[in-house]
């Protein structure tokens, strides 16, 4: 690839700046490079492998998300680690897994979203354990994603996008009743049970925050 910056590596992380919005699109396109995280932003392009954890959790959280919808009679649409990226931002990348809520009936029965056009999904997660997801908020912000979760098993951080930047909250937008505090415990309990057990406490207290009628 032709830059006009030396490419850097960061442990998993490989960095290529000055890169065209083009090259972008070609090497995210390029089917041998499915397997490879890439974050675009203004020219700057990270490649990332995925790792073994953080599928691990996500899958965990995946779970705990679509048991919460499925008590609370929520719709939902799972579009995983999709790709999103919008030209006029020169912004994109695929979150670990991502869900339509509130824009479920909007976008329909397509599979094939354009930003330009559809609407960004409600929620995004990003699982890391150094961090580093941080530094995607911006790029997610640009995109006019809602609410993103970061967390690493042990630690959960909600973000609400406010005035074109993200403020942490205590309890989800796009779930209503889901607190932090009570997911990350959760999250935190999977790792010293099976799933089984583990889901069905989290259905049953999921059901004792239904609003009685």
């Amino acid at each position: 690839m032709s830059t006009t910056t030396a490419p850097r590596t960061d442990g998993d992380r490989f960095v290529l700046r000055d890169v065209s919005w083009e090259r972008y699109v070609d090497l995210r396109d390029d089917p041998t490079q499915l397997r490879v995280k890439m974050t675009y932003f203004r020219g700057v392009l990270e490649l990332m492998s995925p790792s073994g954890p953080p599928e691990t959790i996500k899958r965990v959280l995946e779970q705990l998300i679509e048991v919460w919808c499925d008590v609370h009679d929520i719709p939902y649409k799972a579009f995983g680690s999709t790709t999103y990226r919008r030209e006029d931002q020169a912004a994109g990348l695929e979150p670990d897994s991502c869900y339509y809520i509130q824009g479920v009936e909007a976008i329909g029965e397509r599979v094939d979203l354009d930003l330009m056009v559809d609407p960004p999904p409600d929620l995004a997660i990003e699982v890391d354990i150094s961090s580093r997801s941080s530094r995607r908020l911006p790029i997610y912000a640009a995109l006019g994603v809602p609410e993103v979760w970061r967390t690493n098993g042990e630690w959960l951080h909600m973000y609400q996008l406010i005035g074109g930047s993200y403020l942490e909250i205590e309890e989800s937008e796009s779930l209503p009743g889901l607190m932090m505090c009570e997911l990350v415990d959760f999250l935190r309990r999977s790792n010293h049970t099976h799933n089984l057990q583990f889901t069905r406490e989290f259905r049953t207290w999921a059901a004792s925050q239904k609003p009685s009628t």
